[in-house]
């Protein structure tokens, strides 16, 4: 108790000189706090998609010709993205979904007011790899799905747009010109989680696709792995395959082009390159420079404020080390005191950066590009809660509030603990 006294004194009495030291904590914790959100909002496991961790995405295939020409993420059909990655040792569940996701269509009761939504056409294993949280109703089955039958399942909110409540299982809607059953209602998506948001999830059977060509096709491909099982491991497997394939392309003049497929999450952002592992190293080391100059910084006129505070306090310190005090209880106790000036300036820092991300992330973050301007729903989101506070996140900024604090204190507080009693005296006169 008396510990926390001499740092409430030691605040009260050096206030000018506290507050700077908490504002630039603060500051510098929120500036790395919201850059790691940012960067982590692709890769963050949250309902719907939980096991991103353990998510594949198969978006396309690229093809060189010899006349110098060549395909790029150009969708499978069916039958190739089954030939290519079904089966696959280590792999629980793997979905065919159409590969032109979040697209605008019109939805209306029987004669009432249409409605825009985003719509994706996907199978029943969609359901088994994604955790969508069901309000009323359920998904469709592999039956179903063969039949190839008019089922859709909806979010809460359009449930609501549509019918006025929640529980709308078994009636009907208007998907264009065409009847569908609802068989489902599901709480609603945050638009970032580009896997999975919709408004409206329509049933995909690819095997009434029609085909016209033996490789492009309409079907992207999404697999679950086994617990324990790697994207390396997957990866080489799927490599394989893409090898038995290639003599029947080398028939036809082309090369069919290995280009790291199946992609993770945090790699899916970089699925237009070549070698997304490697750009996605060559971010990360951006993102370590970057956050360690936003630590070193901070740290340095931290440690000015430090040794500015600890001037005030030679005599108390020489008066210490006459009665006896060690250098290293001396130092534990500074330390000790400018981790709790250093914590409290993060903890700021921290909420900060929620509220930033919260309630200013379509300001400078912006993910129109990705899914079409005319998505208003995608270029306006914002993270939700539970995408912004994450143990990692709250552990990563405690530690960085550690770091921040052995940088700015070690060297002042050794410097102060070795005055000489009779320096310190003469210092205080």
């Amino acid at each position: 108790m008396n510990y926390f006294r001499q740092i409430y004194y030691e605040m009260k009495h050096q206030r000018m000189m506290t507050w700077v030291s908490i504002s630039g904590t603060a500051l510098a914790i929120f500036l790395v706090m919201a850059v790691i959100m940012a960067d982590r909002i692709n890769t963050v496991e949250v309902a719907p998609e939980s096991n991103r961790g353990r998510i594949l995405i198969c978006g396309g295939f690229n093809v060189d010709f010899e006349d110098g020409r060549s395909w790029s993420g150009m969708p499978y059909t069916f039958s190739f993205a089954k030939q290519l990655y079904e089966g696959i040792e280590g792999i629980d569940h793997i979905s065919f979904k159409l590969s032109r996701g979040g697209q605008k269509g019109w939805v209306h009761l029987k004669g009432g007011a249409t409605h825009n939504t985003t719509r994706i056409e996907v199978d029943n294993e969609f359901w088994n790899i994604y955790d969508f949280k069901f309000i009323d109703g359920r998904p469709y089955d592999a039956a179903e799905v063969a039949s190839n039958a008019k089922l859709v399942v909806i979010t809460q909110s359009l449930a609501r747009s549509l019918f006025g409540e929640d529980k709308v299982s078994g009636r009907e809607i208007y998907c264009g010109d065409f009847p569908y059953k609802v068989i489902g209602v599901v709480e609603d998506v945050n638009p970032l989680l580009s896997n999975t948001y919709a408004e409206v999830f329509k049933l995909y059977s690819p095997a009434f696709v029609r085909e016209n060509d033996r490789y492009i096709g309409d079907s992207e491909v999404i697999m679950l792995m086994s617990p324990g099982v790697t994207a390396e491991e997957i990866k080489s497997r799927v490599k394989e395959r893409f090898m038995k394939v290639q003599p029947q392309f080398a028939k036809e003049g082309m090369t069919l082009v290995y280009n790291q497929q199946p992609y993770t999450a945090a790699e899916q952002e970089f699925s237009s390159n070549f070698q997304p592992d490697r750009v996605l190293a060559s971010k990360k080391q951006r993102n370590l420079i970057m956050f360690a100059i936003l630590l070193l910084l901070p740290a340095i006129n931290l440690g000015s404020l430090t040794r500015g505070r600890l001037r005030h306090r030679v005599s108390e310190i020489g008066v210490r080390r006459a009665f006896g005090a060690t250098r290293s209880s001396i130092v534990r106790q500074i330390f000790g005191e400018n981790l709790i000036i250093t914590l409290l300036g993060g903890l700021i820092g921290l909420v900060v950066s929620f509220l930033f991300m919260k309630y200013l992330f379509h300001l400078f973050f912006n993910f129109s590009g990705i899914y079409g301007p005319g998505n208003l729903a995608i270029s306006h989101a914002t993270p939700d809660f539970s995408m912004l506070f994450t143990w990692d996140n709250f552990l990563l900024a405690f530690l960085f509030c550690f770091v921040l604090n052995t940088l700015s204190a070690t060297v002042p507080a050794w410097r102060a603990s070795g005055v000489e009693p009779a320096e310190a005296i003469s210092f205080s006169h």
